[in-house]
């Protein structure tokens, strides 16, 4: 176990929890991508996780019911919705396991270290080589911008459901009297509007006709 750590295994295996780490944020990245370009259609969205959450509000509207908090729906989805075993809400912190994994490496390498007397440099090299995976790790957030996606993506659902298809749906399922009185409204203003515009048009014939009389008997 000493020549294991003498030749610097530890380190390497903290380089490669760093590099793993980074290939699962670039991974994450691209799934929130394609999320919010998803959320970003909602009406005709493919995603089936926000199909069910849409369904679901819809459903309960259909048996008027009200729902009255939208964000504990769309947080709840966040964990419901998974890939490749993880949820959406858990890809986010893949950056933080990773700086966990490599601090828990970093103890077990100073421990043994401390107890097979390894000299003060090996500590040195060990610790300087775990401050620089962390630092990577963590300039990588700013390249990636995880959880600003996974904020964004949240937003974009919740905006949608709140603002779109909550209303709509409270309009059909909760208040149709509201609807159809707005509906008759709208129409008897559209008419009241056609007939001002026919009057307009007829009296500006008939001003038009008056003076092409003024002039025929003026000559």
């Amino acid at each position: 176990m000493k020549q294991f750590l003498q030749d610097y295994n530890m380190v390497f295996a903290m380089a490669a929890v760093g590099c793993l780490t980074i290939m699962m944020k670039s991974i994450a990245a691209i799934v929130y991508y394609k999320l919010i370009c998803q959320a970003e259609q909602m009406v005709s969205t493919q995603n089936k996780y926000m199909k069910v959450l849409s369904g679901k509000i819809t459903a309960s509207y259909k048996l008027e019911r009200k729902i009255h908090n939208i964000p504990c729906m769309v947080d709840k989805s966040m964990y419901n919705m998974r890939f490749f075993g993880i949820s959406a809400a858990g890809w986010k912190n893949v950056g933080i396991y990773g700086i966990l994994a490599v601090l828990a490496v970093l103890a077990s390498c100073l421990l043994l270290g401390v107890y097979f007397h390894m000299p003060y440099e090996w500590h040195a090299l060990t610790g300087l080589s775990a401050v620089a995976v962390i630092a990577l790790l963590a300039t990588s957030e700013m390249l990636f911008q995880i959880h600003k996606k996974y904020r964004l993506l949240k937003l974009q659902i919740t905006d949608y459901l709140e603002n779109v298809l909550q209303p709509k749906l409270e309009k059909e399922y909760l208040y149709p009297e509201e609807k159809k009185k707005y509906q008759n409204e709208y129409f008897e203003n559209e008419g009241q509007k056609e007939q001002q515009d026919e009057a307009a048009a007829s009296m500006e014939d008939l001003k038009l006709f008056e003076e092409f009389v003024d002039e025929y008997l003026a000559d």
